[in-house]
């Protein structure tokens, strides 16, 4: 992969457009990235969930897969002690409102969409999990701020592309039309000269199967109200450019949630689990594929500090699109990291991942003084 190397595209499965944000940093190119901002985000795209749609019957609970059947071996502690901390775990999707100003001369320029009110509605997706019964959620920053960077300027050239063409061809002179890809191209390659503006975000928290048990819906305009909530408050947080790890806030009670461990006992060649919802993962529309979660063996292969002062814990293993802000397990079930980047090196076939350790925060919690008591 190449310096930002960004995936923007339709997914065929989700029948919308899909934005995979993973920003890929080549080893050999870190020394020109302002400090530890040259790292690659983890955010996953889904996609226009207002496109995907779910529909769902009212919801049992506690369940431990889509089947209501623990997964594994659950003779293996280490087995029962995932099943018991799948159910905390959830889908996070951010939206945010973009607007693309072009400028076609030095006079003219139009911003799309046009009207008053109007926006291009850019969702991500990522993990996160309960860790008190009260609504209180950890995550990565980046998967409640994204950053306004290439990725996202890409997402909305794609989205905006259509319109700018229109716009064009309805005042261009007779036989000088263009299409949308070409608009598309120019947008990103500059040759459109363009100023991108986006809207606060906003985040929508998903429970996932092994909490609600199987859906029977459709569609997501149609989940029952219990199945999600909006982030009413960001509690606290770090810059994903420093520690990358926020605590938020959803109006639901007695819920299942994991406990933080000691990201300070984790060592060389561990093994971790990581919980989370890759965007790989979604090949089906239904909403009981959408919020189930996929769990993948991970191996530490080095504990760092980043130039930030944030302590990492580098990882091998499969760690996808969509797991960011998700939870690493240690053999008890405590939250010992959490998803958050990773780097690569050119003509490299694969990357390296690396954790936000749990110290991050635990600090977090204690200057909140959170009630993280299971029940």
């Amino acid at each position: 992969m190449m310096v930002l190397d960004f995936k923007l595209g339709f997914s065929s499965v989700i029948k919308g457009k899909t934005l995979i944000m993973y920003r890929s940093v080549s080893s050999g190119t870190c020394s020109n990235l302002p400090g530890w901002f040259s790292r690659m985000i983890l955010v996953i795209g889904l996609v226009c969930l207002f496109m995907i749609g779910t529909t769902a019957t009212s919801a049992t609970t506690y369940a431990s897969s889509a089947s209501g059947k623990p997964g594994g071996n659950v003779a293996d502690p280490t087995v029962r002690a995932v099943d018991a901390a799948e159910p905390a775990v959830v889908r996070i999707i951010t939206t945010l409102g973009g607007h693309l100003t072009v400028n076609f001369s030095r006079t003219s320029s139009v911003t799309f969409p046009q009207g008053t009110g109007n926006s291009y509605g850019l969702q991500l997706s990522g993990s996160g999990t309960f860790i008190s019964a009260h609504g209180d959620i950890l995550t990565a920053d980046h998967v409640i701020n994204p950053p306004h960077d290439q990725a996202l300027s890409q997402y909305l050239d794609d989205s905006a592309a259509k319109d700018v063409a229109t716009y064009i061809n309805l005042n261009a002179k007779s036989g000088s039309q263009v299409s949308v890809d070409q608009v598309d191209q120019e947008l990103k390659g500059g040759q459109l000269a363009s100023t991108p503006n986006y809207d606060p975000a906003t985040s929508e928290v998903y429970l996932n199967t092994t909490y609600t048990g199987p859906l029977t819906a459709a569609d997501f305009s149609s989940l029952p109200f219990q199945i999600h909530a909006a982030v009413d408050h960001i509690e606290k947080e770090s810059s994903f450019n420093e520690r990358d790890v926020a605590i938020i806030h959803v109006n639901m009670n007695d819920m299942a949630s994991v406990q933080l461990g000691d990201s300070g006992s984790v060592q060389q060649q561990d093994q971790l689990t990581i919980i989370g919802f890759p965007g790989n993962g979604d090949i089906s529309v239904r909403p009981t594929d959408l919020l189930t979660a996929s769990v993948n063996t991970i191996s530490v292969s080095s504990i760092k500090t980043t130039d930030s002062g944030a302590q990492v814990i580098q990882v091998g293993g499969n760690v996808e699109h969509g797991d960011s802000g998700g939870p690493a397990l240690d053999s008890s079930g405590a939250v010992v990291g959490i998803v958050s980047f990773g780097l690569v090196s050119s003509g490299s076939p694969g990357g390296t991942s690396f954790l936000q350790a749990s110290s991050s925060a635990r600090e977090l919690v204690q200057s909140l003084n959170l009630n993280t008591t299971p029940g």
